[in-house]
C-alpha cells in the first residue's frame, strides 16, 4: 500500500476523489479528531474535514521557558537603563574615557617626550585611580593617537574598543543580532566603554585563539599578546599545556616574553626596575577596593597581602582544574576555566574584567539563549549593599580626607571606602554561575568524558 504522500503524487491534476456516505456510527474514531458526518458534508458539496478537539496542554516546562523568556527581557530592559544612566553620569562626572587617560594616553605622551610613563612607587603615586600599570606594548600601541586631539583620540579609542567586543563575537561565529544586543547592554561592556579601559582589547585576542586553536603559531602570538597586554590572563598558558598544545604554549612564552622586553628596550627599560614595587603599592590601594577575591577577603577581616595570596592561590587552583579539563579533551572547559581563572587569581579586579567570559558564552551559545542575559545580572551585583563613605570622613580628619585637586572624586572614594564584600562576591559568584553553565552545557553534548 502507497503512503498517503505518495500516494499525493500520483493523482493527476484536478482530480478528486468521490464522497461516501459513511454512517457516523460505523466510522473509526480516532482520538482526539471528530469525524464530521459524510453524507452531509457531500450533499453540500465540500470536502470532508476533521476539527481537532484536543486542547492545547499547559505544562510545567512550557510555563517555566515563558517565565525565563519574560525575565530575561525586563533583565535586558533594566540593563539598557542602567546602561544610559551610567553614560549620563560618565560625560556629568567627566570620567568619559578616564582610565584611557591615565593609564595609555598621558603615558604615551611621556614616552614620546622622553619621560618615564611609570608614576613613582608610592601610594600617592598610585591613588589618582587610573595609574600607569600596563606593560609598555599598550602604551606604545596608543602613541600614534597622541598627535590628534585629546576628543578625537578619545573616541577613536573608544569605537575601536565596541569594534573589538563586536568583532570578537563575530569570530566566533555570532551572527544573532541579540547576542550583539545583549553583550553592549551587560554593565561590564558599558562600563569599559565609558571608560575607555584596554580590557576589552583582549576579548578579541581570546576569541581568536580559540578559533585558531589549531594554529600553533596563531593560537600562540595571541595568547602571547594578550598576556603581555595583561599579566592577569597567564592561566591560558595552561589550557595550551592542558590540551597538549606544546609547541603552542612555547610560541605563547616566547611572544610573551617578547612582547614585554621588546617594548621595554624601545623606552630604554624605564621604570622596568620598579615595575615589581609599583605593583605591589598599586595591590595595596585598590586590591581590597575593588571586585576581586581579595576585596572578599579583605572585607571579612583578612590583611591585604594575605587577601592578595588568597585570590592567587584560588586562580592557581582554579587554573589546576583547566589544566585538567584539557587533559580530559574537554577543550571548551579548559578554556573557560582558564579564562576564570585569570579573573579570580588577579588581585584586583574591576567590572569590566568580566567582559572576557562573553567568549566561553559565545562559544557555548552562538544564537541568543536565556544565558546571554547571565551578565546583566552584574548590575544587580553592583547594587548589593555596601559600606559607603560619609561627607564627614572627606572632610579634614577623615579617613578619606584630603583629596588632590586633581583626583576625581569617584576614584577618590572607590580606593579609600570600605570593602565592598557583597558586590565583589556577587560578581564572582555571577562570573562563576556562567562559568559552570558553559561547562555543563558541554558535558551535555559529550564533550566532557563520563
Amino acid at each position: 500500500m502507497l503512503s498517503g504522500c505518495c500516494c499525493g503524487a500520483l493523482v493527476p491534476k484536478g482530480w478528486r476523489a468521490p464522497i461516501l456516505a459513511v454512517d457516523r456510527r460505523s466510522a473509526v474514531q480516532v482520538p482526539g479528531v471528530e469525524v464530521l458526518h459524510v453524507k452531509a458534508i457531500a450533499e453540500a458539496g465540500a470536502a470532508p474535514r476533521f476539527r481537532s478537539t484536543r486542547r492545547p496542554q499547559v505544562t510545567v516546562r512550557g510555563l517555566s521557558l515563558a517565565a525565563i523568556h519574560e525575565l530575561s527581557v525586563l533583565a535586558l530592559i533594566v540593563a539598557g537603563l542602567n546602561s544610559y544612566l551610567f553614560v549620563r553620569w560618565g560625560f556629568a562626572a567627566d570620567m568619559v574615557a578616564f582610565d584611557f587617560e591615565g593609564t595609555l594616553w598621558d603615558a604615551a605622551i611621556k614616552i614620546r617626550d622622553g619621560v618615564t610613563p611609570y608614576p613613582a612607587a608610592t601610594e600617592s603615586g598610585v591613588e589618582v585611580g587610573n595609574p600607569a600599570l600596563y606593560p609598555p606594548l599598550l602604551m606604545l600601541l596608543v602613541s600614534p593617537l597622541t598627535v590628534l586631539p585629546w576628543s578625537i583620540g578619545a573616541a577613536v579609542w573608544t569605537i575601536a574598543l565596541a569594534g573589538a567586543v563586536a568583532g570578537a563575537l563575530y569570530a566566533l561565529d555570532v551572527r544573532d543580532v541579540r547576542c550583539y544586543i545583549a553583550a553592549f547592554l551587560a554593565p561590564v561592556v558599558a562600563v569599559g566603554l565609558v571608560f575607555g579601559n584596554a580590557t576589552l582589547l583582549l576579548v578579541p585576542l581570546v576569541a581568536l585563539a580559540w578559533r585558531w586553536r589549531e594554529n600553533r603559531v596563531r593560537v600562540g602570538v595571541c595568547v602571547g599578546l594578550a598576556i603581555a597586554a595583561k599579566l592577569f590572563l597567564w592561566p591560558l598558558l595552561f589550557w595550551l599545556l592542558g590540551t597538549r598544545r606544546y609547541k603552542a604554549f612555547a610560541v605563547g612564552s616566547a611572544i610573551t616574553l617578547a612582547a614585554v622586553v621588546l617594548p621595554w628596550a624601545v623606552i630604554g627599560f624605564s621604570g622596568m626596575t620598579s615595575y615589581p614595587d609599583l605593583l605591589r603599592v598599586a595591590e595595596d590601594v585598590y586590591a581590597v577596593h575593588s571586585y576581586s577575591v581579595a576585596t572578599v577577603l579583605g572585607a571579612l577581616g583578612v590583611g591585604t597581602e594575605f587577601a592578595s595570596r588568597g585570590a592567587g592561590a584560588l586562580g592557581a587552583g582554579v587554573a589546576a582544574l583547566a589544566f585538567y579539563a584539557g587533559r580530559r579533551r574537554a577543550d571548551t572547559v579548559s578554556i573557560s576555566l582558564a579564562i576564570l581563572a585569570g579573573i579570580l587569581g588577579s588581585p584586583i579586579v574591576w567590572p569590566f574584567y568580566y567582559a572576557l567570559l562573553l567568549v566561553p558564552l559565545a562559544i557555548v551559545r552562538p544564537r541568543f539563549s536565556p544565558l546571554w542575559v547571565v551578565p546583566t545580572l552584574l548590575y544587580f551585583a553592583h547594587r548589593l549593599p555596601r559600606e559607603r563613605l560619609t561627607t564627614a570622613d572627606l572632610e579634614p580628619g577623615g579617613v578619606a580626607c584630603c583629596r588632590p585637586d586633581d583626583v576625581p572624586l569617584a576614584p577618590w572614594v572607590m580606593a579609600h571606602a570600605p570593602s565592598a564584600l557583597w558586590p565583589a562576591l556577587g560578581h564572582a559568584l555571577v562570573g562563576c554561575a556562567l562559568v559552570g553553565v558553559a561547562v555543563w552545557s558541554c558535558r551535555a553534548v559529550d564533550e566532557l568524558p563520563r
